[in-house]
């Protein structure tokens, strides 16, 4: 099954000019795919740790009725391991979502990054969420199972293309490859290869790593980093924080470089 996807991005969440090489301003990172335990609540964590550690504002959105990600800001900020410059909101209604973005539009021009962590399976919430975005990012571990309910995300996506008013303006759409072991299997190989020839896939991805582990139960990865007195483990974890600072950065270029990809 070959999905051939136009991805446009209209960049409108880039605030940056070439000139003055500041940051990318305020940008909206839908992370969505219909399988539950895809990665998808990592990832949001991952790119917030790593837009925290450069000094930017986060808000994720938490639209999951398992709060995972309000729940892991309670155990950080518990810990000591947390950031004033990131915040989460839990909420089920994707109106709400809209109305808070665009009070932060309203806000002064700053370096913030919103990330939008959502539930498994499809809804018209996430057709609302999705246009409010300026990239959907879709992770996916490299299983066969994956592998299909990310060929159904895209989908869904397509058939969302052909409902909107204006196709060209709605955000581009990438997969990211998530927990990705040092060697890969045969299997996995073939995963990933079919993956490449389906859809686009973003060049960096997220490592099978025990810092994502920690992270995902105490923490921001920076402030968890710093309260580590284990060189070797701070140096770890601070090498999560790059990786995931690279995965930021390709994201960003997505957003602030309108491509088309057949």
């Amino acid at each position: 099954m070959i999905l051939a996807i136009c991805i446009q991005t209209n960049g409108i969440g880039d605030t940056r000019s070439e000139e003055d090489g500041m940051g990318y301003g305020i940008r909206v990172v839908l992370v969505m795919n219909r399988k539950g335990g895809s990665g998808k609540s990592t990832l949001c964590r991952a790119l917030a740790s790593a837009a925290a550690s450069r000094g930017e504002t986060v808000t994720i959105f938490d639209t999951d009725a398992s709060k995972s990600c309000l729940k892991w800001m309670q155990a950080g900020q518990a810990a000591g391991n947390w950031s004033p410059l990131v915040e989460v909101i839990h909420t089920l209604d994707a109106h709400r979502v809209v109305e808070a973005i665009d009070q932060i539009y309203e806000q002064p021009d700053q370096e913030h990054l919103i990330l939008i962590d959502t539930f498994g399976g499809g809804s018209e919430a996430q057709d609302v969420l999705a246009v409010a975005a300026h990239r959907i990012i879709c992770p996916m571990m490299l299983s066969r199972g994956d592998l299909s309910e990310t060929l159904e995300t895209a989908s869904w996506y397509l058939k969302l293309r052909g409902r909107v008013d204006n196709p060209d303006e709605l955000a581009g759409f990438s997969v990211v490859f998530s927990r990705v072991q040092v060697r890969l299997s045969e299997a996995e190989r073939a995963v990933a290869d079919e993956l490449f020839r389906s859809l686009p896939a973003c060049e960096a991805w997220l490592s099978s790593r025990s810092a994502y582990v920690r992270m995902d139960k105490e923490g921001l990865l920076g402030p968890i980093a710093d309260k580590t007195p284990n060189r070797g483990l701070a140096a770890h974890l601070q090498t999560a924080v790059k990786e995931a600072g690279e995965l930021l950065d390709e994201i960003d270029q997505l957003i602030a470089a309108p491509a088309e990809v057949a």
